[in-house]
């Protein structure tokens, strides 16, 4: 099946399906990261591919807010627990085109607030030196959302970002958490980023976790909050109460905690 993105967005074709996040301390759901699929059936189905066709077709905003639309709609709608993490690009932030107050409207009509929206932005994407961003964030707080740098870690910007922007959480790229349990260099980083979170107050999110042997070493190494297809995959219905495979994992080393 051949679709392409004019008629993606014009049409509104595209889903939202929900990854839990969870505090694993307390062994609960905080909230939920929405992911776009595009149509089922053709290549724009996957979420890279769609926002590759909507950059070269420079649609990339238009996309954007039919995403936020749509996640804002649907977690209404299932009646999901926690906030909300939406994905945002930092592109999109400093397009003087962009439409201004359109997420808040979204959220009001849905009958959430603003407090319950993480506003998260790729570390993937490169952006100019100056405080355009910085100055747009500031209008979303006013609002009451929180900022998350996601993919902390992934190229560009990393610990820049973290200090000017100040975010309420930052997200660690996949790569530092895949096989991290058998690699001394990302042990290290992950220990280092989860001091520097301590000093400045900053929530750490770690996710990408595929295994046990990643979970169980992450826990250890203190993590709180942490995402990934071990503990639940994306879905159309997202879980909505803590695994019991981590309840196990929790209980088994309880014992080796002990003083």
């Amino acid at each position: 099946m051949t679709v392409n993105i004019n008629e993606v967005i014009k049409n509104k074709k595209i889903s939202t399906v929900f990854q839990a996040i969870f505090n694993i301390q307390e062994q609960c759901i905080i909230g939920y990261e929405a992911l776009t699929r595009g149509p089922l059936g053709c290549e724009l189905y996957s979420p890279d591919v769609l926002f590759k066709h909507a950059m070269d077709a420079d649609l990339l905003s238009e996309l954007e807010i039919l995403c936020r639309d749509k996640a804002i709609k649907r977690f209404a709608q299932l009646k999901l627990k926690g906030k909300l993490f939406l994905n945002i690009s930092p592109l999109v932030l400093l397009n003087k085109n962009h439409p201004q107050g359109e997420t808040v409207k979204f959220v009001e009509q849905a009958g959430l607030s603003c407090q319950q929206i993480v506003i998260e932005l790729s570390e993937k994407y490169p952006f100019p030196n100056n405080f355009t961003l910085r100055d747009a964030l500031a209008r979303y707080r006013q609002f009451g959302f929180n900022v998350a740098i996601d993919d902390l870690g992934a190229g560009y910007s990393g610990l820049k970002l973290w200090s000017q922007l100040s975010p309420n959480i930052v997200k660690v790229d996949r790569y530092f958490v895949e096989n991290c349990h058998q690699d001394s260099f990302k042990q290290k980083f992950l220990k280092a980023i989860f001091d520097l979170a301590i000093d400045a107050e900053t929530e750490v999110v770690v996710e990408g976790i595929e295994c046990c042997q990643e979970f169980d070493f992450l826990q250890a190494l203190g993590m709180k909050y942490a995402q990934g297809f071990y503990l639940a995959k994306p879905s159309i219905n997202p879980v909505r109460e803590y695994p019991e495979h981590l309840i196990s994992d929790v209980f088994i080393q309880k014992p080796l905690t002990r003083g």
